[in-house]
């Protein structure tokens, strides 16, 4: 039996289903993952199956109108909104016409939340029936909930809530508007009529889907559909890229451990003025640091030579490898990001930018492990070292090793696995 995994979006959402992958293969299924032609690598050596999409999509994003629109983005999530709506338009066509070739081919389809309704499009008949098994894989809570610990977007978060409920449903709508394309225009060429959101709710509520987050972070809610299985985070059982690159080898050991600071693929208007801060913090609290560029373009060759002394500045590195060696993350509060830190038992100081980041930072902060979130547009030098300062605290620290052997007790993928193994097993 073949099942496809779905991996459209950035290595966050891609890396995940990798250890997912590994996890079926074992259990005797065939295994093979879809995403951009550019995450090729992050699938290489897993044992997974590639299927590239016909389209790039972190490549695009980091030259010419691409970057200037992420940097745009970078002030308001509805700037962020309207770039995902850009994104989607823009892959609609190849993202529906690649993925009815893979679904065709396969016998099983787990999608992602950029690909659920597309899918069942593809998968639903004339009479509204699944014609192949399908399940739905997330990596954040984004099920709507009263419970504000538990729900990615609520207005009152450290409380249980009926505007919680409201909000985060409303949010599903206004994410449902910006996923769509893909499955509109795979329904028209059906003659099926366009969804509204009430069928879209209620086939994600219908379908069978994977948490992949640690109930140690996200506490379960008692709201959520039954349907709904949460299992630890999704780790691969290796990584595949090598030793870290000799110059960031000879840094940590040059050293005491740095303190990595990188915002992933998020954008920032202003990489040289984040850049400068995070010198000049460190500098004032006597550490070195790790700068990751990424999307944001955060090179520390923006600065004078005399001035980065302390820092080194680097493309990637895979965080399973780095983060444990660093004494804190500073990072943008993606789910991916935020689990390897967690992992790592390193302290953490959150940024987020967009979307579920937020929360990530305060359930952080909630747990001990950082001070209160920092968003983008608040970002200053003074907030940078009051964060920093907490972040380095032997409670922080100790907190951070706490939370680690939780989590690490715990085999996500593993038990994921066996969830879609029992579900196949029941129903087919």
């Amino acid at each position: 039996m073949r099942i496809l995994l779905l991996g459209m979006g950035s290595r966050g959402d891609v890396q995940p289903l990798v250890a997912l992958g590994q996890r079926l293969r074992r259990l005797g299924y065939a295994v093979s993952l879809a995403a951009p032609a550019d995450l090729a690598h992050v699938v290489a050596g897993s044992g997974v199956d590639f299927e590239a999409l016909s389209f790039d999509l972190e490549g695009p994003l980091r030259e010419g109108e691409g970057r200037e629109a992420l940097r745009g983005s970078a002030w308001t999530q509805v700037q962020e909104a309207r770039l995902m709506r850009q994104v989607m338009a823009t892959t609609a066509g190849a993202l529906a016409s690649d993925v009815s070739v893979l679904v065709e081919e396969a016998d099983v389809v787990v999608s992602g939340a950029l690909t659920f309704d597309l899918v069942d499009a593809l998968l639903t008949d004339g009479r509204g029936r699944p014609t192949k098994p399908h399940l739905y894989a997330v990596f954040a809570p984004v099920w709507p909930s009263a419970h504000g610990d538990s729900v990615a977007l609520a207005l009152q978060p450290r409380a249980t809530s009926p505007v919680n409920l409201a909000w985060s449903s409303l949010a599903g709508r206004v994410a449902f508007d910006l996923f769509r394309p893909a499955g509109d225009l795979v329904r028209l060429r059906k003659g099926l009529p366009r969804r509204h959101f009430r069928g879209y709710a209620g086939a994600a509520e219908r379908t069978p889907t994977l948490l992949a987050a640690s109930p140690c972070v996200v506490p379960p809610a008692p709201d959520w559909p039954p349907a709904l299985r949460q299992t630890g985070y999704w780790v691969r059982d290796e990584v595949a890229e090598g030793p870290l690159d000799p110059d960031l080898q000879a840094f940590l050991a040059d050293g005491p451990p740095p303190v990595h600071v990188g915002f992933g693929s998020m954008p920032t208007p202003d990489p040289r003025g984040v850049v400068r801060d995070v010198a000049t913090v460190l500098r004032r609290l006597g550490a070195r640091g790790v700068v990751s560029e990424g999307l944001a373009g955060l090179s520390v060759d923006l600065l004078p030579a005399s001035e980065r002394a302390h820092l080194l500045g680097i493309r990637h590195a895979p965080h399973d490898r780095l983060f444990p060696r660093c004494s804190v993350v500073v990072h943008h509060g993606g789910s991916g990001t935020t689990a390897a830190a967690v992992r790592a038992g390193v302290p953490q100081v959150v940024v987020p930018h967009a979307a579920d980041q937020p929360y990530w930072g305060r359930r952080m902060a909630d747990l001990g492990v950082a001070a209160a979130p920092i968003a983008r547009k608040d970002l200053t030098a003074t907030r940078l070292e009051q964060a920093l300062e907490v972040a380095l605290s032997p409670g922080a620290r100790e907190a951070a090793y706490a939370l680690r052997e939780r989590v690490r007790a715990e085999d996500g993928a593993g038990d994921a696995a066996r969830l879609v193994d029992d579900y196949l097993r029941a129903t087919t």
